[in-house]
């Protein structure tokens, strides 16, 4: 069936619902609210809905704290890893003008991933790079709350990662992937405790939304501070 058919399909069937339930004059706000709901989803990809949503969740101080301390976790990783970012975005609105879903988040530099891409596979030695990146954001949720609830897509991002490995035996099993993902997590839970202050830093600029030149500076300073005071 055509998109056309299934919105059809579906105003129909909610034309039918709430006319039985609540009678026709008071079902038609409810069915012209699906309606729009079901076009903005064919229509937009769900943009708009999806840009609601992100407000909701944005509007609360406690959801915008645990948003910026899992991206400050991938901010210290990257710059501990040696993984070129190019900024970051943490406003639904600005997100949503960029294209980019939900809240934003860290933005990775794509050249390398393009050259993975043009020799055939990602070698390993970037796959625990990029993997250890990916969970630090779940590490700083766990080490702060107890427990990660913002690693859907990072954990996304690491399954990618492995079916790229090019390999004769490839990580395919559940159990395989779900073993890497869990080291991951360690590896990163350790980086970020290893580093305490560059991860406060990051959390302060995030929160402040510095631009990120500053941010960057502030990172790099404090990181070669904590260095030199382990040596």
């Amino acid at each position: 069936m055509s998109e056309v058919g299934v919105t059809r399909a579906a105003v129909v069937v909610a034309a039918l619902v709430f006319s039985t339930l609540l009678g026709p004059r008071a079902a038609l706000p409810w069915v012209a609210g699906v309606a729009l709901l079901i076009l903005e989803q064919v229509v937009l990809g769900g943009r708009l809905s999806g840009l609601l949503a992100a407000w909701l969740d944005w509007a609360s101080p406690q959801y915008r704290q645990r948003v910026i301390r899992h991206e400050a976790g991938h901010v210290v990783a990257a710059h501990v890893l040696g993984i070129p970012l190019v900024g970051y975005v943490l406003n639904p609105w600005q997100a949503f003008r960029q294209g980019i879903p939900g809240y934003g988040g860290v933005r990775l530099d794509q050249d390398p991933i393009q050259s993975w891409q043009a020799q055939g596979g990602i070698p390993w030695r970037d796959v625990e790079r990029y993997g250890t990146f990916w969970m630090a954001g779940a590490a700083a949720e766990i080490l702060h709350y107890g427990q990660a609830e913002g690693d859907v897509q990072d954990r996304q991002q690491v399954i990618q990662l492995l079916s790229g490995i090019p390999s004769a035996q490839p990580l395919v099993t559940s159990a395989k992937i779900r073993a890497q993902l869990n080291r991951f997590l360690r590896q990163s839970q350790a980086l970020l405790q290893a580093y305490p202050e560059t991860y406060a830093v990051a959390v302060q600029h995030l929160e402040q939304g510095s631009p990120w030149s500053d941010c960057t500076a502030a990172i790099v300073a404090s990181l070669e501070k904590e260095t030199a005071q382990e040596a």
